[in-house]
């Protein structure tokens, strides 16, 4: 016990000194960013932390509306569907017991849903709640995903000098080789 802890004693400083080296490591690390580079961290924080924000820090304004429509509209189906399975499963729950459920879901042509019709109602609402879960967080990683790329291609380079050539391939043709056929893009 007392070898344990003279070693762990011991150990420490060397734990609190590794630390402090990592820690300048990794502020070399972080004045070594480009301009470019620091702008498409911001931007993609930016737009994890809130919806649109990297849209409209891309100046896209334009995508904004599009992603607050998008993840509104996964919520208002998420509601939806929750209340829609939330009255199926109620209904489902008393007549499995013998009861008369006080709200009773009613086909389209005002004839009450069986028992079994109860079940299946709840697990196919329960199924598109889910998706609704799934698209919301589908809508939310991908306008992460354009705030980023759409940082990364505001610094791209497109000079005036993109070209691009076709070249048909030598292949040294001779009599008795067969004549070859193709091309070569050089951009």
């Amino acid at each position: 016990m007392r070898t344990l802890l003279l070693i762990a004693i011991m150990t420490f400083p060397l734990f609190g000194l590794s630390q402090e080296i990592h820690g300048k490591k990794e502020r070399n690390k972080k004045s070594e960013l480009t301009e470019s580079q620091i702008r498409v961290r911001k931007t993609t924080k930016w737009a994890s932390v809130l919806p649109g924000s990297g849209q409209v820090i891309n100046k896209k304004y334009w995508k904004a509306p599009l992603v607050y429509i998008s993840l509104g509209t996964s919520v208002y189906y998420i509601i939806e569907n929750t209340e829609h399975m939330n009255e199926f499963k109620q209904a489902w729950i008393h007549t499995s017991r013998g009861k008369t459920p006080r709200i009773r879901p009613t086909d389209s042509n005002g004839n009450y849903y069986s028992e079994s019709d109860l079940e299946n109602g709840t697990y196919l609402f329960r199924r598109y709640r889910d998706l609704s879960y799934l698209t919301l967080v589908g809508v939310y990683i991908l306008q992460i995903i354009d705030a980023n790329v759409d940082a990364h291609l505001r610094f791209f380079d497109s000079s005036e000098d993109l070209s691009l050539k076709f070249i048909p391939p030598y292949s040294g043709y001779t009599p008795t080789q067969s004549w070859q056929v193709g091309l070569k893009f050089i951009l």
